[in-house]
C-alpha cells in the first residue's frame, strides 16, 4: 500500500497537470528569440562573478550588497517575474547536437538533467533579482543552489536528436530561503510550430549568503490572478508533503503493519519452514538478494566538472548516476530500460575539486517489468578511508520489452528497509505515471512491445 500521503499527492496532482498546459504559457512582450542554454550559462557566471580560471575561481559577488535580514524588507514578486524559456538548438546546430547523442541515436537524458539543474538556478536567480530583469552588469550578492529535485516525469521516451528541445518555467513557492522552480521541457514537432512535452520537474533550491555562511533571505512569493494562485498552491502542497514524507521516512519510523506483512512474507519465501532453521537461506525461482543487484564506479572530480562556486556541478552528479543506475538496469533485465521517473534527489553536502566520489545503483524494488533504482553517492577520504554521504537519487525504469524481470528479495533487515523505501516511491512514480496517461491519451503507461516499438 503507498503511504496516505503519496496517495493524496496524486490525486491532488490530477489537478495540476491540467492546469500546467493552459496555465504556464509565454508572457506578453517576451523577446521572441530564445536565449540558448550555453548563453544562459554565460550570463549565471558573470551574475555571481565567477572567474573563468580555475586557480582563482572565486567569487567576489559577496562585496556587492548587503543582504535583507527578513521578508518584510524585500518587495513581493508575482510567479511570472521569474519566467524565462531557454533553447537546446539540436536542428541546426551540428555541433550541440554532437553533445546530446547516445549510443541509440537519441538524446542522451543525463545531459538533459544537467540541463534542467542549470536552468532551475537560474529562474530562482531571477526571482531574487531586485528587478525581474537581469542585465548584463547584475551581480547578485547571494549564491543559489540546488537542494533537491522534488521529481521528474517523462512523458516522451525516446527524445530525437534533430529537433530543438526548449526548457520554460518559474518559480512557484518561496520559503524563507528556499524556492521551488516548475520546469517544462518541450521539443518543437517537425514542420510545425507546435512543441510537444518531454517532461514536467519540480526543483528544491536554496538560497545561502556565502560571506557568513548562512542562509540568505529570498523575496516572498505573491500570487497574481487565478492562474499563478493555482499553482502557488499545487506547490505549497507540495511542500506540506515533502516535510510529511520526511516525518514518515523509515530512519524515524518503523514500517507500518502492511509493510511489516510484507517482508515477512519474503523471509518466509527463503526458509524452509520443514527444518525449523531462521538462518539457511534460499533464494526463491527467477529471483535476485537484493544487495548482489549491484554496480558502482569512483569518479576523480576534476575542475572541468566544476559549477560557478567552484564546487561540483550538481548537473554533473545527477548525470553520472542517473548513467549508473541505466547501466545497472540494462545489466539486469538485458533489454535497453525505458526512463519513467526521477524521484527525490537529495543534495546533502557539497563535493570539492579533487574529491574521490564512490557511487553505487542498487537495484531495490521491482514489479513486473519495473525496476526501482537507487544510487547513494558519497566522498571517500582516501587517507582516514572515511565516508560522508553527498546525495541520493532514485530512479524508475521500465524494461523495454514489457517482460517481467526477477524480483530482488532482501536478505538483511537493512536490505529490508531499502526494499521499502524503494517501494513507496515505485508507488509514487506509479500514480504519476497513469496522472500523465488521463491527460495525454496517446501515452502509454504501460508499454507493450509494440508500443515501444511506435516510440522508437
Amino acid at each position: 500500500m503507498v503511504p496516505l500521503t503519496r496517495v493524496v499527492r496524486s490525486q491532488f496532482t490530477v489537478l495540476v497537470r491540467f492546469l500546467h498546459s493552459s496555465v504556464i504559457r509565454r508572457p506578453a512582450g517576451l523577446p521572441n528569440e530564445i536565449p540558448t542554454m550555453k548563453a544562459l550559462r554565460e550570463q549565471m557566471k558573470r551574475l555571481v562573478g565567477a572567474s573563468a580560471a580555475y586557480g582563482d575561481a572565486k567569487v567576489d559577488h559577496v562585496f556587492v550588497e548587503p543582504l535583507a535580514k527578513s521578508q518584510e524588507e524585500l518587495p513581493a514578486k508575482r510567479l511570472y517575474d521569474s519566467y524565462d524559456e531557454a533553447l537546446i538548438p539540436l536542428r541546426n546546430d551540428i555541433g550541440i547536437r554532437e553533445e546530446y547523442y547516445n549510443a541509440f541515436h537519441h538524446v542522451r537524458f543525463g545531459r538533459l538533467l544537467e540541463d534542467l539543474d542549470m536552468f532551475a538556478v537560474w529562474l530562482t536567480y531571477k526571482h531574487a533579482a531586485a528587478t525581474s530583469k537581469i542585465t548584463e552588469d547584475s551581480i547578485s550578492p547571494m549564491a543559489i543552489v540546488t537542494g533537491m529535485v522534488d521529481r521528474i516525469d517523462v512523458e516522451t521516451r525516446q527524445i530525437p536528436t534533430d529537433q530543438d528541445i526548449r526548457m520554460r518555467g518559474l518559480v512557484t513557492w518561496v520559503g524563507e530561503s528556499s524556492a521551488e522552480s516548475l520546469l517544462l521541457m518541450e521539443q518543437e514537432r517537425p514542420g510545425t510550430d507546435e512543441w510537444d512535452k518531454i517532461l514536467e520537474a519540480r526543483f528544491v533550491l536554496v538560497a545561502r549568503d556565502p560571506k557568513h555562511g548562512r542562509k540568505a533571505i529570498l523575496p516572498p512569493l505573491k500570487p497574481d490572478g487565478p492562474d499563478e494562485e493555482a499553482l502557488h498552491a499545487a506547490s505549497k502542497a507540495n511542500h506540506r508533503t515533502r516535510k510529511q514524507w520526511q516525518e514518515e521516512s523509515l530512519f524515524k519510523l518503523p514500517p507500518n503493519q502492511e509493510e511489516t506483512k510484507i517482508i515477512h512474507e519474503l523471509f518466509l519465501q527463503t526458509v524452509d519452514p520443514k527444518e525449523s532453521v531462521f538462518s539457511t537461506r534460499t533464494k526463491p525461482i527467477d529471483s535476485v538478494w537484493l544487495d548482489e543487484a549491484t554496480l558502482k564506479n569512483v569518479h576523480i572530480c576534476h575542475p572541468q566538472n566544476r559549477n560557478i562556486y567552484g564546487k561540483v556541478f550538481g548537473g554533473f552528479l545527477m548525470r553520472n548516476a542517473f548513467e549508473l543506475a541505466w547501466s545497472n538496469a540494462y545489466m539486469y533485465c538485458g533489454s535497453r530500460p525505458i526512463t519513467m521517473t526521477v524521484d527525490d534527489i537529495k543534495f546533502r553536502r557539497p563535493v570539492d575539486i579533487g574529491s574521490l566520489l564512490l557511487m553505487s545503483a542498487r537495484l531495490v524494488y521491482t514489479e513486473g517489468p519495473n525496476m526501482q533504482m537507487r544510487v547513494h553517492a558519497e566522498v571517500i577520504d582516501p587517507a582516514t578511508q572515511k565516508r560522508e554521504t553527498t546525495n541520493t537519487f532514485y530512479f524508475t525504469f521500465r524494461d523495454s520489452t514489457g517482460k517481467p524481470v526477477k524480483r530482488v528479495i532482501p536478505k538483511s533487515y537493512s536490505d529490508a528497509m531499502l526494499y521499502l523505501t524503494g517501494r513507496r516511491h515505485y508507488g509514487a512514480s506509479k500514480h504519476y505515471q497513469r496522472l500523465i496517461a488521463l491527460t495525454k491519451p496517446e501515452f502509454d503507461a504501460t508499454p507493450t512491445t509494440a508500443a515501444v516499438k511506435r516510440q522508437a
